[in-house]
């Protein structure tokens, strides 16, 4: 009697906890898409601190349906947010880019003038590969997420000049 108690309380745990583990995630159907992607808490990141990262754009241009988990490991790192143990099907990272103009995020103290943040969420199948990708703006709240980068500047050609002095002529013996 009292085994079978302690046998029930412990599968309503574990089922407690499997369903707290699914609160707050997206409903990702099995081809890797979402109707309505769940974003995490911002600044709720357990990677880095609670920090993000400056993804490059080299980094964002290889992000394509097909993907493994390890490909986008080896791309842009570990996920930001804590995802969850098993049967995981999305990843969420905090990104921030470089834009000059805009102010700093007042809901954080050390904020940054010049910064963009976005939250960024890839949806894998039941295969675990990646099919579908979402952005959402962070600060400003009306952001093109990723932005839009100015193109860099062409390097000037540069022109050296060089004087040659006349060399005088060495005699040669006879």
């Amino acid at each position: 009697m009292k085994t079978s108690r302690i046998a029930k309380t412990a599968l309503y745990l574990a089922a407690a906890a499997v369903l707290s583990a699914c609160a707050g995630k997206s409903h990702v159907k099995a081809d890797g898409t979402t109707d309505n992607p769940v974003f995490p808490k911002p600044y709720s990141v357990t990677f880095n601190k609670n920090q993000g990262t400056f993804p490059t754009a080299d980094e964002l241009e290889q992000m394509k349906p097909g993907l493994s988990k390890d490909d986008i490991y080896k791309i842009l790192g570990r996920p930001h947010y804590d995802e969850g143990m098993f049967g995981v099907r999305e990843w969420n990272y905090l990104f921030h880019f470089r834009t000059p103009g805009v102010p700093a995020n007042p809901d954080i103290g050390s904020g940054v003038e010049g910064i963009t943040t976005c939250q960024y969420k890839v949806l894998f199948d039941k295969h675990k590969y990646a099919r579908s990708f979402h952005w959402k703006a962070v600060f400003p709240e009306d952001a093109v997420c990723p932005p839009v980068q100015p193109e860099p500047k062409a390097a000037e050609p540069q022109i050296i000049i060089r004087e040659v002095a006349p060399e005088t002529p060495h005699r040669i013996r006879r």
